[in-house]
């Protein structure tokens, strides 16, 4: 007999329940901490069927290494993951119109339109929390209807979680054509598949004036789509008050990335992943500020005390590639090496300030701050946008290591390997290249990936 079909958005159901479970408990930081503290001794090493659901969302929290002053931080992001949430799931008594946004747009203008916002590859993270193989099943339903392995899984899953009624019906869709390939083309067969209008930010090649002039053009022309198929207006005060929000937020956040040049690191990878889910999700919220201005405290008040986010750190970890997604590693690198990751692909935020003199110089920083979100920073352009980076992060952040996941849908990664390798050995710097998929764990296991950073800090010394 074969598995019983998921319900109709039965993983969404499921994770609010369990939100609203720990929202509640966050009330009382000290009490999850000493709680999660004592978990990690229950919880088993290995995954299996029944533990899969349990072992993400701890390793997602923390793993019990969180300190109740972070915790208490992490709360205020919840809670707009709770109303992102409620809105997904109320969507289907049709009150709002539905707009699924792709995760490397950043989303400040639907935020202040009347509309249910939903970001289709949130599912190859969030599916997890109710079991790896919950996401896998959601993959397979992809690769069922003729998507091939090899294909991104981020959007295998947002392809599957479309096919399996795990999100809500689309009447629009936005997408751009950043950061490959496989994010163009997953659009396009949502497209097809939802017979939802489409439009897509044509994104430059390049970093220049003309450029950030084009895509500001571009976001002009979204804004127009998007009040042309819904009816509605976009409220330029509140887009500003959105702004103000992203910009403060921003700032916060990029004096944090910036703390953990220091040895040892006060920085915490947790809060830091956090706060790159919580800019797909809600951008420019109060929470997010709050959350922004808490982590931010607590960590200079480590790093005024010269105290690391844990208290024996041996290895410094660059990890310059998207995390593993389908379980999450910093705390077993934590308690397992005491290695901390100082500077993270996707969690480090470098983006500019937005001038909210006048819309058009609104717009034009909106464009500009677009191009210098994660992925879109790096990968959008030539090779040079995404090593110079590396470069710069080498010479600043005193690393011993460097990891790249190598994700295997994520081609122009694998294209630029000897690129990274030649960066990494004029610093001296070891690298090991993982061979694995980040969201999906029949390419390469939990197990296996941890054997490979095992042997690879053993074989360089470093553990």
């Amino acid at each position: 007999m074969g598995e019983k079909a998921l319900k109709k958005l039965q993983v969404w159901k499921y994770q609010r329940r369990r939100l609203r479970l720990l929202i509640f408990l966050l009330r009382f930081p000290r009490l999850v901490y000493v709680l999660t503290r004592l978990l990690r001794f229950v919880i088993p090493g290995r995954e299996t069927r029944s533990n899969s659901a349990r072992r993400h969302s701890f390793s997602m929290i923390g793993g019990g290494l969180v300190g109740p002053a972070d915790l208490k931080a992490m709360r205020y992001v919840y809670l707009d993951y709770l109303e992102y949430m409620d809105d997904l799931l109320y969507a289907e008594k049709g009150t709002w119109p539905v707009v699924w946004s792709e995760f490397n747009l950043s989303n400040e203008i639907l935020r202040v339109l009347d509309v249910v916002m939903y970001v289709p590859e949130s599912m190859a993270i969030m599916g997890h929390n109710m079991g790896t193989h919950t996401t896998v099943k959601i993959i397979e339903a992809a690769e069922r209807e003729g998507l091939p392995t090899e294909f991104c899984s981020a959007g295998k899953a947002a392809i599957g979680a479309y096919l399996t009624h795990q999100a809500p019906k689309p009447d629009l869709l936005i997408s751009s054509s950043h950061p490959c390939d496989s994010v163009v083309s997953s659009y396009q067969t949502l497209e097809y598949l939802t017979k939802a209008p489409l439009f897509s930010v044509d994104t430059p090649y390049w970093d220049d004036d003309d450029s950030v002039d084009y895509y500001a053009d571009n976001l002009l022309e979204l804004i127009a789509f998007l009040e042309d198929n819904t009816g509605l207006k976009v409220n330029w005060d509140d887009l500003a008050q959105v702004c103000d929000n992203i910009n403060k937020t921003n700032a916060l956040l990029q004096e944090y990335t910036e703390m953990a040049r220091a040895v040892p690191s006060p920085c915490n990878l947790t809060c830091l992943l956090l706060g790159w889910q919580h800019s797909i999700a809600a951008h420019g919220t109060e929470n997010g500020l709050k959350f922004a201005q808490m982590i931010c405290e607590n960590a200079k008040a480590r790093l005024a005390k010269g105290k690391g986010v844990i208290k024996k750190q041996k290895i410094r970890v660059i990890w310059w590639d998207i995390p593993i997604g389908f379980h999450f590693l910093e705390p077993w690198l934590n308690r397992r090496f005491g290695a901390v990751t100082v500077a993270d692909f996707m969690g480090r935020v470098n983006t500019n300030m937005i001038d909210l003199s006048s819309r058009e110089t609104m717009i034009r920083d909106l464009a500009r701050s677009h191009l210098n979100i994660a992925m879109a920073r790096q990968l959008r352009g030539p090779a040079e946008f995404f090593t110079e980076e590396l470069k710069r992060i080498l010479e600043e952040y005193s690393g011993d290591c460097m990891i790249f996941t190598r994700h295997q849908g994520c081609k122009g990664g694998w294209a630029m390997r000897k690129l990274i390798r030649d960066v990494c050995q004029k610093s001296d710097l070891p690298v090991l290249f993982l061979s694995t998929d980040s969201f999906d764990p029949r390419f390469a296991s939990e197990q296996e990936v941890k054997r490979e950073i095992t042997e690879f800090f053993q074989n360089n010394g470093l553990a």
